[in-house]
């Protein structure tokens, strides 16, 4: 069973038009998200929302992501102390955490296993939102873009200790930092 239906699909599925989708959308009465080319996507939770009523069993839920570079930081404690944190963070902001995710591996690496099973719940429009502590802890390079994937599948990204006002040469430095970062992990 798919996660999303195009609007064609949607309006098959509810007995509307696809201008109905539209109108729907546009009045806030479903909720689509985007596809990255711009296109309307509805998850089957909301086709189910509209057809029965709202669906509190499988409702979407919020998922926290934590990462630590090594084993040995792993071993001190430092990815059950980050996962803790966001925990209370959650709590405080009054979310109910349904999805742990946690990972021992390299920022730059793409093929983490917490990652592909986060990518996996956001696919499957299990994920709301995800909580990090720090957006290197998701990936040290391509941050935007991981957010925008997870936009299109209707899911945003909450990270706790974000700086807001940072300079452009702040900014420019990080940049820098995360290409050196990234050549300098690759094989020769």
């Amino acid at each position: 069973m798919k996660a999303y239906y195009r609007i064609s699909e949607a309006a098959q599925a509810l007995g509307v038009c696809t201008k109905t989708i539209r109108r729907w959308d546009a009045s806030g009465k479903i909720r689509c998200s985007r596809s990255v080319g711009n296109h309307r996507r509805i998850s089957i939770l909301e086709i189910e929302r509209i057809l029965h009523g709202e669906v509190k069993a499988r409702s979407r839920g919020v998922a926290i992501y934590g990462r630590v570079s090594s084993h040995d930081q792993k071993k001190k404690g430092s990815l059950d102390k980050q996962l803790e944190l966001m925990e209370a963070y959650c709590k405080e902001k009054g979310y109910e955490v349904a999805h742990v995710v946690k990972d021992v591996g390299s920022g730059l690496n793409a093929k983490r296993p917490g990652l592909k099973k986060l990518c996996k719940l956001i696919e499957s429009g299990k994920v709301e939102k995800v909580v990090l502590s720090y957006p290197d802890r998701l990936t040290r390079f391509g941050f935007a873009y991981l957010t925008r994937y997870f936009e299109s599948h209707g899911t945003s990204i909450e990270v706790m200790n974000e700086k807001t006002n940072i300079s452009m040469q702040e900014e420019l430095v990080q940049d820098l930092i995360a290409i050196i970062t990234s050549f300098s992990g690759r094989a020769p």
